[in-house]
């Protein structure tokens, strides 16, 4: 397997979010290649940009780095041109995972590179979810998976829904021929169950930095 870390100079909301100091000296970036090394060959690892500034983080890690054409990091390009102009400069037909450090708190690669091992035949893609059981309304204020007053559930059986990570994806070459998508046509939704924080703004940064210094020193081993 090949991995491919979207590792974008540019973001408008966040600035520098994959390169700056997130953990101490780390980087979101960082912090990734941090897991990744651990579970895979670092030969097979590539870190895609669109500016040759960070390309000391792919020397440190002693991954591969690809300079890619800047309009497929922008939010006008369509997702399905950005999916497949990334994984083409990937060499080779292995699978990839299309990855980003968007999730620091996710840590179950070695348990997805199994079950991935375990389904591949019959699924072409792997895509990371977490299941939700929350008291959600619809646009119109009705409950979802659960009643008002009699038809009240406690938590534990509402079923539940499902947020997509979108930050790790395993996608075979051919899914990415016929789909160009981070979704293939016949996927395995692998659920996740760590907590997680989607870091759109500053406020949701200084959220996952506290949140992963906690995880760091007192979960993670």
């Amino acid at each position: 397997m090949k991995a491919v870390i979207l590792g974008k100079a540019g973001s408008t909301r966040v600035v520098h979010k994959n390169y700056r100091p997130f953990y101490k000296e780390m980087s979101l970036t960082d912090i990734l290649l941090e897991k990744l090394v651990k579970v895979m060959d670092r030969k097979d690892i590539y870190l895609s940009c669109e500016v040759t500034d960070f390309a000391y983080v792919a020397e440190k890690w002693n991954i591969n780095y690809i300079l890619r054409e800047e309009k497929y990091t922008k939010l006008a390009t369509n997702t399905v041109d950005v999916v497949r102009n990334v994984c083409k400069d990937v060499p080779g037909e292995d699978d990839i995972l299309y990855c980003s450090g968007m999730d620091p708190l996710f840590q179950d690669y070695e348990s997805m590179f199994k079950i991935w091992e375990e389904v591949r035949n019959d699924h072409d893609s792997l895509n990371v979810i977490y299941p939700l059981k929350n008291y959600f309304l619809d646009q119109n204020h009705n409950p979802i998976g659960f009643g008002f007053g009699y038809w009240h559930k406690y938590s534990q059986y509402i079923p539940p829904i499902y947020q997509i990570s979108w930050a790790n994806e395993i996608l075979t070459r051919k899914s990415i021929e016929r789909c160009g998508y981070m979704v293939g046509e016949n996927p395995y939704w692998f659920d996740a169950y760590n907590m997680t924080v989607d870091i759109d703004t500053e406020k949701d940064w200084e959220l996952a930095k506290i949140l992963y210094q906690y995880y760091r020193e007192h979960e993670f081993s």
